[in-house]
């Protein structure tokens, strides 16, 4: 056991400070969210009293319903109807959705099914979408009156519909707020990719380095040990490192969570457990082509990098569609789409462990292609010396 007694003197002479400092930044940012009450969040985002600005320019009886009820529910905000003050108005946030209600609207809206309401928000605003339910949910409501009784005069239907649409409703499009200690454990283990592509990378990576360097591994060449056997013991002692630190950070989540171990944590390890396989197998591929100086800031961009474009920081369910479309081809976009799945499982089935267990394939095959990347470029510099 010569190579895993050699790796064994390296690690703790040149590695325990890098991995107690990891550690401590961890365990110190994650603190710090925990006791704030810092929770991921998938589609939390609440909406209501939005700044809108209604232009009547019909004053009948349905443009004042539909303006008196889009003030009640909302911000108004009086602004002049030029073009320089409504554009001023969007610049400069005054207002966040203008709706412009034009000459003749009541009577169109009575003879037809042409709406010519026109709106104007500011760029890629989300308020803009709640104001136009608002304006929808009038103005279906009116629409289905005049169709359920087309004789009734457009006053009573008026009154109707703010009889039924009174209640003054703040809209939140709210699924899910993580809050409790399972979504606590769902954000640490998220959190958790990024400082185990970092850490081992910079700890791994780095003993690879050494122990692929020309001279010292032409002397392991010479000494008594079939090359086999020492790649053996040198993947093993990677290995067994990788798994202590995942066991440390495993120990640490109930620790920072003050949690109770379930059916879920157990499912958050497994899938921990694969993470610390597939960041172990990055590192050696990292290891093949990086440098002494290259490799801290290679691990650095890979980690931060997977990390924001897998939803690791940054919930997936916020991320756009080109990101969710790239995030197919990062294994760390895999590893949290199964932390979230864990997160709202409520019982285990078949049918609900399936997505994780795909989730966990989509993992292992990212592992094996990368390993096999790195032997591919080892064999061939081996060939080369």
């Amino acid at each position: 056991m010569q190579v895993f007694k050699i790796f064994y003197k390296i690690v703790p002479r040149k590695f325990l400070g890098i991995f107690i400092i990891y550690t401590a930044i961890f365990v110190g940012i994650m603190s710090f969210f925990s006791k704030s009450g810092f929770t991921q969040v998938e589609d939390a985002f609440e909406l209501s009293e939005v700044k809108i600005s209604v232009i009547n320019e019909d004053k009948t009886t349905l443009a004042n319903g539909l303006e008196s009820y889009i003030n009640d529910i909302s911000k108004p905000v009086d602004i002049k109807k030029d073009d320089d003050n409504i554009k001023d108005a969007l610049f400069y946030r005054e207002t966040e959705f203008i709706v412009i209600i034009p000459e003749g609207f009541q009577n169109n809206f009575a003879t037809s099914n042409n709406i010519n309401i026109q709106t104007i928000s500011v760029p890629d605003s989300t308020s803009s979408e709640y104001a136009k339910t608002i304006i929808d949910r009038y103005l279906n409501t009116a629409k289905v009156y005049i169709l359920a009784d087309p004789e009734m005069p457009i006053e009573e239907i008026n009154e109707n519909v703010l009889n039924d649409i009174s209640m003054k409703t703040n809209v939140s499009l709210l699924n899910r707020v993580a809050t409790n200690d399972l979504s606590n454990f769902n954000t640490y283990f998220n959190f958790l990719s990024y400082i185990l592509i970092t850490m081992l990378i910079s700890m791994v990576g780095r003993i690879m380095l050494i122990f692929n360097n020309k001279e010292i591994k032409m002397r392991n060449y010479c000494a008594p040990i079939s090359s086999k056997n020492y790649n053996y013991q040198l993947i093993s002692s990677n290995l067994l490192i990788a798994v202590i630190i995942w066991v440390i950070f495993v120990v640490l989540a109930f620790i920072i969570n003050d949690t109770t171990f379930n059916h879920n944590s157990f499912l958050f390890i497994v899938n921990s457990f694969f993470l610390t396989i597939l960041c172990l197998s990055i590192s050696f591929l990292v290891s093949t082509f990086a440098t002494k100086k290259s490799i801290d800031p290679i691990g650095n961009s890979l980690s931060l990098g997977l990390s924001f474009l897998g939803g690791s920081f940054i919930p997936q369910t916020l991320l756009s569609d080109q990101l969710k479309t790239i995030g197919i081809f990062n294994p760390i976009y895999w590893y949290v789409k199964v932390n979230d799945t864990i997160g709202n499982l409520s019982s285990i089935t078949h049918t609900s462990l399936q997505p994780i267990i795909y989730g966990i394939m989509v993992q292992l095959a990212f592992t094996f292609a990368f390993l096999a990347i790195a032997l591919v470029i080892t064999k061939q510099k081996r060939e080369a010396h």
